[in-house]
């Protein structure tokens, strides 16, 4: 008897460090989510290692969870097929080693024991409270941008800010959840807390200008506010989070319109009465065919380089064909100068002010963008800038968003010529390259690249056949594992299926590592009252 007790007792403490030791882990790997790549690497292995130690030491351990949380690893096993198409196995290698995560996370957690639902709300909260925190660095970051030498918001995120903003989302997803349900949950939620986290984080995808992560928050929650059939206006929580959707939609809406107002609004100049010599009696040249505009004000008229060069080079030490964000200063200066409306010569750089100086050295192409650094304006309005630049010209160079145009227009011809299995794996460098010459892209070749568009990708490197499986293998687990209903999986999948319309995340590190992660979280560990919120 007393054998069998201790027997008992050994098996027991076995599985509680079984659970405690991922319980711990996961905590581990949520908060290191915002804050490093590398470490998300380094305890992703331990995640699998831990899991595969303790289940052989737990010998007595309860039957294995839904094996649908497995069917996303055979996305890995596809990349596989892919390398008997291969031209370079190295590249292929390569590829095969950037999406290993699809088997390593979810083979960790298929064999990890079941978490309680106290602990899975622990671990979903200690992901929030990093979320917040990295927020704040990155804030302090943007505040302090001149001080740390950083060149925009994009440098001021942590990690990639596409796939940061993917993070608040879902924080804000979940804590929108809490909010609803916090009457049922098995841990106390404080209300005003939650709610000034969720305005924060709010708040703060504004700050970090992603307009990827803008767009996908935008139609996530409309999304959420339609499938929600009018049960959120039977609460004052629901009225009061419906209310503030529809008013940060319509603010959103109305903003973005009133950009694009200003951007088109000007009076149109009178090009056949331009002065042809300066106030220093040099040569203006106007190029006359070139419609760019700063401000409703022509780019490329009333230019004197001469004049320019010289009264620069006085007021600054940065050199006037020096490179700045991938184009000469003077680019940058021009731009600069004709948002205010001055002429580009030696009158108009005497009226430039120093902190105008120190705006251009900085790579700020228009005076509007430095009146708040925290501004959206200037993030939309250089979108229309580069986009009615980009039909103007031709020339998609150092433009995010005409770049991405480029790059899909060979994706789309890539699909066309390989249509039912793709390219393969590894060959994307070489076939990208020929498809940009083939549609006579200006892509400079340093600028090329895959498509930032992940269903495009997966089009062109495994066809229509490897597409629509890739596709099964997503979302069939969530039908068969009765998460259809699941609030914050469905809004989830939503976030990330539109982010991926702006960018490959699923072939990213931490996009992978973190998409991964969740879904086969929610998958396996969602509560009863997660997978049944929309029921």
């Amino acid at each position: 008897m007393q054998i069998t007790w201790l027997k008992q007792q050994n098996i027991s403490n076995i599985s509680w460090w079984r659970v405690n030791s991922y319980f711990i882990t996961l905590i581990v790997f949520v908060s290191i989510l915002p804050f490093s790549e590398a470490l998300v690497s380094i305890i992703s292995g331990v995640l699998l290692g831990q899991a595969i130690l303790m289940r052989l030491l737990d010998s007595n351990s309860e039957k294995s969870k839904s094996k649908y949380v497995l069917l996303p690893a055979l996305i890995f096993a596809i990349y596989c097929i892919g390398l008997f198409f291969t031209n370079d196995l190295s590249l292929a290698l390569y590829e095969l080693k950037k999406v290993f995560f699809w088997i390593i996370i979810p083979a960790a957690i298929y064999i990890s024991p079941k978490l309680s639902d106290k602990k899975t709300y622990i671990v979903l909260s200690f992901f929030i409270v990093s979320v917040i925190v990295a927020s704040i660095v990155v804030t302090g970051r943007l505040i302090f941008i001149s001080d740390t030498q950083l060149i925009d918001f994009r440098s001021a995120s942590i990690v990639s800010h596409i796939r940061f903003s993917l993070q608040v989302i879902l924080s804000i997803v979940i804590l929108s959840w809490m909010l609803l349900k916090s009457n049922k949950m098995n841990i106390r939620v404080v209300i005003l807390p939650v709610i000034v986290a969720i305005v924060w984080l709010t708040v703060f995808l504004v700050l970090l200008k992603s307009l990827v992560g803008i767009i996908a928050f935008i139609i996530t929650f409309l999304y959420a506010f339609i499938i929600a059939k009018g049960k959120l206006i039977k609460t004052k929580t629901g009225i009061i989070i419906s209310a503030s959707l529809i008013l940060f939609v319509v603010f959103s809406l109305l903003y973005i319109v009133r950009v694009a107002y200003d951007f088109y609004n000007f009076k149109e100049t009178n090009l056949s009465k331009l002065e042809k010599k300066t106030f220093s009696g040099n040569l203006y040249e106007h190029d006359l065919q070139n419609k760019v505009r700063e401000n409703g004000h022509l780019v490329f008229i009333y230019f004197c380089h001469n004049e320019l060069k010289k009264e620069w080079e006085e007021r600054s030490s940065f050199g006037y064909e020096q490179m700045l964000n991938g184009s000469p200063l003077y680019y940058t200066l021009i731009r600069y100068m004709a948002s205010k409306g001055l002429r580009k010569d030696s009158v108009g750089i005497s009226k430039l002010s120093d902190v105008d100086v120190k705006n251009i050295e900085k790579g700020i192409t228009n005076y509007k963008f430095s009146q708040s650094f925290f501004s959206l304006y200037s993030r939309v309005y250089e979108t229309f800038w580069e986009i009615d630049y980009y039909f103007r010209t031709g020339d998609p160079n150092n433009k995010t968003l005409a770049q991405r145009i480029e790059y899909a227009k060979a994706a789309l011809y890539l699909i066309k010529e390989n249509p039912v299995l793709g390219i393969g794996t590894g060959n994307y460098m070489v076939s990208f390259n020929e498809a940009f010459d083939k549609v006579n892209s200006h892509l400079l070749y340093e600028k090329r690249a895959t498509s930032h568009n992940q269903y495009l990708n997966y089009l062109v490197k495994f066809g229509i056949a490897g597409f629509c499986i890739i596709m099964i293998l997503l979302v069939w687990p969530v039908y068969k594992t009765e998460n259809k209903h699941n609030y914050i999986l469905i809004l989830f999948l939503i976030s990330i299926a539109v982010a991926n319309f702006g960018d490959s995340n699923l072939e990213t590190h931490m996009g992978l590592s973190f998409f991964i992660l969740f879904y086969s979280l929610f998958i396996c560990n969602s509560t009863i009252e997660m997978k049944f919120t929309l029921s």
